[in-house]
This record gives structure tokens, C-alpha cells and sequence, in this order.
């Protein structure tokens, strides 16, 4: 990913979207990280028991092997898409069972509890059913969190003009505060 390194940024980053910022990204000083729906860890660790169980992420790595729509499909129902069907996943493209399974290894292995004072902002759904309300609150400073009471995993697309206005908002204050 090319970044600019001399201008802040705002980074914003959905589900794993955010634990790959920031695990991988190099920021420039003064950027902003927002999240939705995001956490800084997925799987349960002894010290992280709020975390999804690591044979669900197993389970669905030895599904990539058989039918990778299948497991797909299956995902976006769980998400909240119940009209998923395994044809829709990837009507153009045959999945990309390699970059899959590098996004199920950092489900399971990824951990940035580390960094999460570097996120700004992060809008959550209390009906989440993919990141509990505990798995958000265990990751990250609480004052950080905007509460939706409904909404699901895929905020972005069950109320994008509230995601909208959540990254406006962040933004609009990162330039009263003189950021670019």
C-alpha cells in the first residue's frame, strides 16, 4: 500500500480491515485511525477469553480446501446477509483461496492490543454477531466507543449514511484540531 509519509491521514479500517492497519500499516505522525466494527484481537487467548474460539477459524480454513464459496457464503450469512447465496459470493472471480487463508491466519493469530491507543475511534453494533460487545470492549479504551444499538457486522452496509457521518464527523474534528 503506498502512503503518504509527509501529510497525517485518516485511516479507516472494517472488521479485520482494522487489525491489518495496525499490524501492518506504517502511518505518518499525526494520522488518525478509526475503526468499525473492529477489534484489535479476534481469537480467544488465556489472557483474551473474549475472543472466538480458534477451531471455528480452523473449521473454516479446512473448508477453503473443499469449497471456499461455500465457506464464504456461510460467513456473509453469519454477518447478518441472510439472502447470501453461494453463487453471489464471487460472481467474476474464482476466491482467492491464498490471500483467505492469510486473513484467517491473522484472525487467529493476530493481536494488536498493543496499538489500540492509537485508535482514535470506533463505531460498534451491540447486535454485532461476529464481534461481540465484549470483544470490543476488551480492545479498546471504551470512552473511543460509538454505540449502535442495531446494525450488525456490516455497518457499512446496513447503515452507510451513519458510517458516513462517523467519518466525517472524525475528520471534520481532525482538521479543527489542524490536521489536514
Amino acid at each position: 500500500m503506498h502512503m503518504p509519509t509527509d501529510e497525517p491521514v485518516l485511516a479507516v479500517g472494517h472488521s479485520l480491515g482494522l487489525l491489518w492497519l495496525l499490524t501492518h500499516a506504517e502511518l505518518p505522525a499525526g494520522s488518525r485511525v478509526i475503526g468499525i466494527n473492529g477489534f484489535a484481537r479476534f481469537s480467544q487467548a488465556p489472557d483474551f477469553p473474549q475472543g472466538v474460539a480458534p477451531r471455528v477459524l480452523e473449521r473454516m480454513q479446512r473448508g477453503l480446501t473443499r469449497d471456499a464459496s461455500a465457506v464464504l457464503t456461510q460467513f456473509r450469512k453469519n454477518c447478518g446477509n441472510e439472502t447470501a447465496q453461494t453463487e453471489d459470493v464471487l460472481p467474476e472471480h474464482s476466491p482467492d483461496i491464498e490471500r483467505l487463508s492469510e486473513g484467517l491466519r491473522l484472525l487467529r493469530e493476530g493481536d494488536a492490543r498493543a496499538r489500540m491507543g492509537s485508535v482514535h475511534a470506533l463505531l460498534a453494533s451491540r447486535d454485532d454477531t461476529i464481534v461481540a460487545p465484549a470483544m470490543t470492549e476488551a480492545g479498546v479504551t471504551p470512552s473511543c466507543i460509538q454505540w449502535e444499538e442495531t446494525g450488525g457486522h456490516l455497518l457499512p452496509l446496513t447503515a452507510p449514511t451513519l458510517c458516513a457521518t462517523f467519518i466525517s464527523d472524525i475528520l471534520n474534528e481532525a482538521r479543527s484540531d489542524g490536521h489536514s
